[in-house]
């Protein structure tokens, strides 16, 4: 093999090597902005609604949570969308008020509200702040408890006795468990 032939074995090496590199980052890429563009975001999870204090009872609910997800380069996930909740003996929302909606930073807590009120038939609103409670969830935004206030009043809800979501759980054992562990952060001891 003469000197040339093995110069040429190597350039062709290097370009190989190259083309690799821009298939790489090209890729790195696409995954990068695919990961990164808000996603479409459905779940519904079961779940219990409960008083704290107040001994075993408990009610199933449905937790349903439609709009988007999004990913940010802090590594948390921000949720912007509804909150729907079913189930027997849970709190609705009064009739004027528009849905109820959720609009987490991926700080681990943030206000379920609605936002305005229906003045007319004709579905015109203005603004109107209903608070239905606060969400405390995982990094992961997996698992989520509310406490839930009384009429919209923040001052209704106590660790002792207030009113809560917590889903997935199948009970309120298992409730109880997930809530204390995802307010511990905040310095919350609930009374179970």
């Amino acid at each position: 093999m003469k000197f040339k032939e093995i110069y040429l074995l190597g350039g062709g090496n290097k370009m190989k090597v190259k083309a690799l590199l821009v298939v790489l980052i090209i890729g790195l890429v696409l995954f990068t902005i695919w990961y990164f563009t808000p996603k479409n975001y459905t779940q519904t999870l079961n779940g219990v609604y409960y008083q704290l204090g107040n001994g075993e009872e408990a009610h199933d609910i449905e937790i349903i949570l439609d709009g988007k997800l999004h990913h940010r380069f802090n590594g948390k996930i921000t949720f912007k969308g509804t909150v729907e909740i079913r189930g027997t003996n849970v709190p609705s929302i009064p009739e004027d008020k528009t849905e109820i909606v959720l609009d987490y930073h991926g700080e681990n807590r943030a206000p379920i509200f609605s936002a305005f009120r229906v003045v007319d038939y004709k579905g015109r609103v203005e603004p109107d702040i209903y608070y239905y409670g606060l969400l405390y969830t995982n990094d992961k935004f997996s698992e989520f408890t509310i406490a839930v206030f009384n009429d919209g009043d923040s001052e209704t809800w106590s660790p002792s006795n207030g009113f809560m979501i917590t889903a997935p759980a199948r009970d309120k054992q298992v409730a109880i468990k997930i809530s204390q562990n995802l307010m511990k952060k905040f310095d919350i001891t609930l009374n179970p």
